[in-house]
């Protein structure tokens, strides 16, 4: 082991022993994350400069702590499905009260739709706000490898797609095979689970309504398998700021961002559209006549946890204790829309992010951006955003679909390899924003919101599935 790679492991397991002693200083959990994530940044940018990219201590680097923050990601996927899974089940067969199911889902749902299409009109004018041209980026990108490998990758997804059809991809969110579902191996994996626990748990509420007896042990066993996945939900999300420090790192190690200012300036138009999105959100937290200040303060740690993570779905209890116990939203609601809001009608990943690859898409091959054409991009945009992963790389595969049932090409999609980890981030983020408004918005409508504890500047404990992941965390 060479001098310098030492060099560069001490420091890194250094700023490992500076986390840790953040958190027996008890500094909260997102000042660590943020801390972590800047470090991150700073670190693998300093690496870069002084090493060049691609030298071979920095690979050697970059392949040893991996183990941390690749690591860390397959912890996250590994819970995805048993938690979507318990969540969901749970949310539906606790459900009380005669029409309650059929008055918050709908609903839930309808908000998140509406908001995608909005999300995607914004990411459209965002591409003619920063002028951007995808001629430019694609003569400016010439054939780097890492862009031909990826552009490989996506074709073979693109073909699936094609060779499937939209009928043919709509019924593989039906799972043949529960136990495949829950492996996690088709794409569809996650919309497949949330459905069958959907099924699963309506089917346990009808049993409870006609004789309660015979299904309690199983609603017992459901609620304690719920209680044991936030367990180790709780472990993993402690080990965030780890996670997230080692990820910048190699992210900034590997990754010259603003070589080409044609990509500086999709990724600077990516936030602005993100950041009006999110204003939007608080337009719309108004109109219901609820205080966007209120809405804001309140859900920006689970909003700092999602933009370390990168993941919807890790965030679903923060999400719902979030909910519950600080915007007064009732568990049925808050279980759903949290569930929900990872698969159907992303504001970032499945709407903004699709929206500018489309037009760009678009432009290099040279056909006509009309009011048509961008009516049948939102429409699509809309309907392609069922069944997003929330999980890092959802977005890619929402672009693909889009940009396949488009007819589009997909090279631009390839060539933004370079920004695309920095970028979901704030995508992940504004994800989350929206399953939270749906919720919170739904609440409203149903009168099941407590608008005096959405008012209150404290948290109040309730009983709820994330109830007590903060105060650990923290």
């Amino acid at each position: 082991m060479s001098l310098a790679l030492m060099a560069l492991c001490f420091i890194f397991l250094t700023f490992y022993f500076v986390l840790n002693q953040l958190k027996k200083q008890k500094k909260s959990f997102n000042y660590r994350v943020l801390s972590a994530l800047a470090g991150g940044l700073l670190f693998g940018g300093a690496i870069q400069l002084i090493l060049g990219a691609g030298s071979e201590t920095g690979t050697k680097f970059a392949e040893f702590i991996s183990l941390f923050g690749d690591g860390y990601i397959k912890l996250l996927q590994m819970i995805v499905i048993p938690l979507v899974f318990v969540a969901m089940t749970a949310s539906i067969m606790n459900v009380e009260g005669n029409g309650a199911l059929s008055r918050i889902a709908p609903k839930i749902i309808g908000m998140l739709m509406f908001t995608v299409a909005i999300s995607a009109a914004i990411g459209v004018a965002s591409i003619y706000l920063f002028n951007i041209d995808a001629n430019n980026l694609v003569t400016s990108a010439g054939t780097n490898s890492d862009i031909s490998a990826r552009s490989e990758k996506l074709l073979s997804t693109q073909e699936f797609m094609t060779t499937n059809g939209i009928t043919n991809l709509v019924l593989s969110v039906i799972p043949s095979n529960i136990f495949s579902m829950l492996a996690g191996s088709e794409r569809a994996s996650t919309l497949s689970t949330v459905l069958f626990a959907i099924f699963l748990g309506f089917s346990i509420l009808q049993v409870k309504k006609r004789q309660p007896e015979k299904v309690q042990s199983f609603v017992d066993f459901i609620n304690a398998a719920k209680e044991v996945v936030l367990s180790m939900v709780r472990q993993i999300l402690k080990l965030t700021p780890y996670g997230v420090f080692a990820l910048m790192t190699v992210f900034m190690m590997s990754n010259n961002l603003f070589a080409l200012a044609e990509m500086g300036r999709f990724l600077l138009a990516s936030y602005v559209a993100i950041g009006v999105m999110f204003i939007v959100h608080l337009v719309l937290v108004a109109v219901f006549g609820l205080s966007p200040v209120k809405f804001a303060k309140k859900s920006w740690p689970v909003l700092v946890f999602g933009f370390g993570s990168r993941s919807s779905m890790a965030a679903i209890p923060l999400n719902v204790e979030t909910q519950t116990q600080r915007l007064g939203v009732d568990e049925e609601t808050a279980n759903m829309s949290a569930t929900f809001g990872t698969s159907i009608g992303q504001n970032g990943c499945a709407g903004i992010y699709p929206a500018m690859l489309a037009v760009m898409a678009a432009q290099v091959m040279g056909i006509p951006i009309d009011p048509s054409f961008l009516v049948q991009l939102v429409i699509v945009i809309a309907i392609a955003s069922f069944g997003i992963a929330g999980v890092g790389g959802g977005a890619t595969f929402a672009a693909v679909a889009v940009l396949t049932i488009m007819g589009l090409d997909i090279t631009v999609a390839a060539i933004l390899i370079s920004i695309e980890a920095l970028i979901d981030m704030a995508r992940t983020a504004l994800n989350i924003s929206g399953s939270m408004l749906s919720g919170t918005l739904t609440a409203k409508r149903n009168g099941t919101l407590d608008l005096e504890q959405y008012e209150a500047d404290g948290t109040v404990e309730r009983e709820s599935e994330g109830a007590g992941i903060a105060a650990e965390l923290s």
